[in-house]
């Protein structure tokens, strides 16, 4: 990969289509990728009404602006429910695949230095503020401004900010607050009261506060992001214009690296491959030797081979964006000291997100090792690629379906000169296999024409009267 230089974390934007597409480098690797197109965010604050109680999932639904039913457990609401009362709810969990969004009434504000928990009732400083004096400084200014019952946590970014910066942010966020409350007051009908950043706006942001180099391709992108520095008196050293005949992901080769994160099968440094197999259910992740080191002593072969692995399935799994259940087939380790080292590596490479995003199973009794990811969004497959309700069929068996299925139409009465249209792969099965044309020559009574129609696919065919006979 291309990307290189002093700065071991970076994000490259590219923002010159309709949506925006955000990598980001870590130590010259594509570790995630963010596709934003706009549309509902998490904390974005509606105005809903419930529309069922649901006491067998201690939830209820409700309905929303522009969104389906979204789903507001009990104890993520203070108070009784009941059906046909607004309430401000704000989105906890976008939906995916199948599922709706889901709610939460305990509203958190989220800005750039600050997020804002109305009736939190509660102060928050940064636990990396050692400096006694800053953490009066802050504490104090943080108090005068509190109204009311409000919660407010500040980040670390905002560590540095002058009073005049973090108060206009507390304002700003307190705005929204009355905004929603006056939105209930009067209302109507469901509707969006407060857009909230996306994810992808907060990551950017936060990797610009935080001084990490940040390269855009996207001229409406570049003057965004270098205006929001100015108004936080921040430098823009740290942002970068890319410039060149080539766009910036085709320059740094992030095309090639998308490409490789959507394939089943990824090679191992040093021998080796996984196959990583999403299903409806689970995630299948296979671990294979494929000869590495033929000849060494298996146990060993085997446990180092599992432990390389271990880092590779973690890193995908977050490129990726899978989560749910994850069940890995690794290499058979006849040690318990083989498998602790496994189990240690999926540990390590997981780090801060074993803190309640990540649950670890472990081994089972069939030697498999499980665990449980938070899902966040969709996965970078579901995000590029349409849902197919069925695999495409193997060429032999849309060749066999089609040749029955013709051959009944022709016992239930279709008679006389015919054309045929099929797949473009059955009709190149049926150019390969004379078999096949003497079967359909038998059926007809004679050759039909046989018509390649790229519309068609698998198993799919077309029947009509040939008129020029």
């Amino acid at each position: 990969m291309a990307v290189g230089g002093k700065h071991l974390t970076r994000l490259l934007i590219d923002a010159v289509a309709l949506e925006r597409r955000v990598a980001l480098i870590e130590n010259d690797r594509l570790t995630r990728l963010w596709i934003d197109r706009g549309g509902p965010a998490r904390f974005d604050i509606h105005l809903g009404r419930v529309s069922k109680m649901m006491p067998e999932m201690a939830a209820a639904m409700v309905a929303l602006d522009g969104l389906p039913d979204g789903l507001l457990p009990f104890d993520r609401h203070n108070g009784p429910l009941h059906e046909g009362q607004w309430v401000l709810v704000q989105i906890s969990r976008l939906g995916f695949e199948d599922k709706g969004v889901k709610l939460t009434a305990r509203i958190a504000i989220e800005g750039v230095g600050m997020i804002l928990r109305p009736v939190a009732n509660h102060i928050e400083l940064p636990r990396k503020l050692k400096d006694g004096a800053r953490r009066t400084e802050l504490l104090d200014l943080l108090t005068s401004l509190q109204a009311g019952q409000d919660g407010i946590m500040l980040r670390s970014v905002a560590l540095d900010w002058t009073r005049d910066a973090i108060t206009a942010e507390y304002k700003l966020l307190k705005s929204q607050w009355q905004k929603a409350q006056k939105a209930l007051s009067e209302a109507s009908k469901p509707r969006l009261v407060s857009k909230a950043q996306s994810e992808t706006d907060q990551v950017i942001e936060r990797h610009l506060m935080a001084g990490g180099e940040c390269i855009v391709d996207g001229t409406d992108e570049f003057v965004r992001l270098r205006g929001l520095l100015t108004m936080l008196g921040r430098s823009d050293g740290n942002l970068v214009r890319h410039t060149g005949s080539r766009l910036l992901f085709n320059d740094q080769d992030i095309e090639d690296e998308i490409a490789a994160a959507l394939a089943p099968r990824v090679e191992l440094q040093g021998g080796g491959w996984i196959a990583i197999e999403p299903a409806t259910a689970l995630c299948a992740i296979d671990v294979n030797a494929a000869g590495a080191e033929a000849g060494r002593d298996s146990e060993t072969r085997a446990v180092e081979v599992n432990v390389r692995a271990a880092n590779e399935i973690v890193h995908q799994i977050r490129l990726r964006n899978i989560g749910g259940l994850v069940v890995i087939d690794p290499l058979r380790m006849k040690s318990r000291a083989g498998r602790d080292k496994f189990d240690a590596a999926i540990r390590e490479a997981f780090g801060a997100e074993l803190d309640g995003a990540v649950q670890i199973g472990g081994f089972t009794r069939l030697g498999l090792y499980e665990f449980s990811r938070q899902r966040a969004g969709e996965s970078l497959h579901a995000t590029l690629f349409t849902k197919r309700e069925h695999a495409p069929l193997l060429t032999d068996a849309a060749l066999n379906s089609m040749l029955r299925n013709v051959v009944a139409e022709i016992r239930n009465g279709m008679v006389g000169a015919m054309v045929l249209s099929v797949s473009p792969c059955v009709a190149k099965a049926l150019a390969d296999r004379t078999d096949a044309i003497q079967i359909l020559t038998n059926a007809f009574g004679g050759a039909p024409k046989i018509v390649t129609d790229p519309g068609l696919e698998d198993d799919a065919y077309r029947l009509e009267k040939n008129e020029y006979e």
